[in-house]
């Protein structure tokens, strides 16, 4: 299998179909980055209140935090109404909207290698074919993802203390492990369900069965795709980090001397560096998912010949 050649191919791909970004990529990835901020912003909050890791800490910064928004339910109803309508919507959009693009980003990428022309309304259409499939796989992904894994050990640590994890630690080791081995087994299941059109649980197995069987390729893409990845994060971390460095001393006088202002311009940089950080996001997004759908496409192919070239021997024989 050609390495270079479908990594060349995908980024050109990606290139050449920016309505995949913008459509299907860019507001998941919003998303994304905004229930991140506040899930590792809770977390730390959370570790930075509890006793264990500072003195004199409470450790009851969750209960605070639904006291102070009873509070301002009652001083502000409106203004609390309208943003937990808000919150609810975000969340609904966070849980289905990236399932939802991801099968009709799949199902893109492989009609247009296939040198088919796909519009958007083609694309919501895939969307809606394989999305309670690709639900119900994401369901079941996440009790073993990473992030589930980092919310039971620090809400453990929080509650116990470090004392427990010298005894117990072995076994938040041993649940990682096993996570991370299941995550490389079901790495081509979300292509088995949109492109196949397989059960949830028929996907994982035939995907642990082709990782078991092109081990080789699938590792040697997943060091490839991270070493990409983390070459063209510093990239983009070097470019915003140039700007940043200019704007911060005038955002930090501003902030000192008209607190009005120094608000309005932070606010005004937040959303700029939101807007690029979704799009980068996105572009990523599209260009990790073509890259797999041409991977699995490749070496299902390739499969699905050395059978036939199997069968067509074995007949000859007879």
């Amino acid at each position: 299998m050609k390495y270079r050649a479908i990594i060349r191919e995908a980024w050109m791909q990606t290139q050449e179909n920016k309505n995949l970004i913008w459509w299907f990529a860019f507001v998941p990835s919003l998303l994304s980055i905004l229930v991140g901020i506040v899930y590792f912003g809770y977390q730390a909050l959370s570790l930075w209140n509890s006793p264990y890791i500072r003195s004199g800490a409470s450790g009851h910064f969750f209960g605070d935090l639904i006291g102070k928004i009873v509070a301002l339910f009652e001083t502000q109803p409106g203004l609390m109404v309208f943003g937990i309508v808000l919150v609810a919507i975000v969340l609904l959009a966070y849980l289905f909207l990236p399932v939802f693009t991801q099968g009709a980003l799949i199902q893109m990428v492989a009609h247009i290698r296939a040198g088919e022309k796909v519009s958007v309304a083609q694309g919501v259409g895939y969307g809606f074919t394989r999305f309670l499939q690709l639900f119900e796989y994401h369901l079941f992904i996440k009790t073993f993802s990473f992030v589930s894994i980092l919310t039971e050990v620090t809400f453990a640590f929080r509650v116990l203390g470090p004392e427990p994890f010298q005894i117990f630690g072995w076994i938040f080791a041993l649940v990682f492990v096993v996570g991370l081995l299941l995550t490389l087994l079901v790495t081509y299941s979300e292509y088995y369900i949109v492109i196949d059109k397989v059960g949830m649980f028929s996907s994982v197995i035939k995907s642990s069965g082709l990782v078991i069987r092109q081990w080789h390729h699938t590792l040697f893409m997943l060091l490839l795709m991270s070493i990409i990845i983390i070459r063209i994060a510093l990239n983009v971390l070097v470019t915003l980090l140039v700007p940043a460095l200019v704007l911060a001393p005038v955002f930090l006088f501003t902030s000192l001397t008209l607190v009005k202002i120094g608000a309005v311009i932070g606010a005004l940089v937040g959303l700029v560096v939101l807007y690029f950080a979704s799009y980068f996001l996105g572009v990523f997004h599209v260009f990790v998912t073509t890259v797999w759908t041409f991977t699995f496409l490749d070496l299902t192919h390739e499969e699905k010949h050395a059978v036939d070239l199997h069968e067509a021997a074995v007949h000859l024989e007879e």
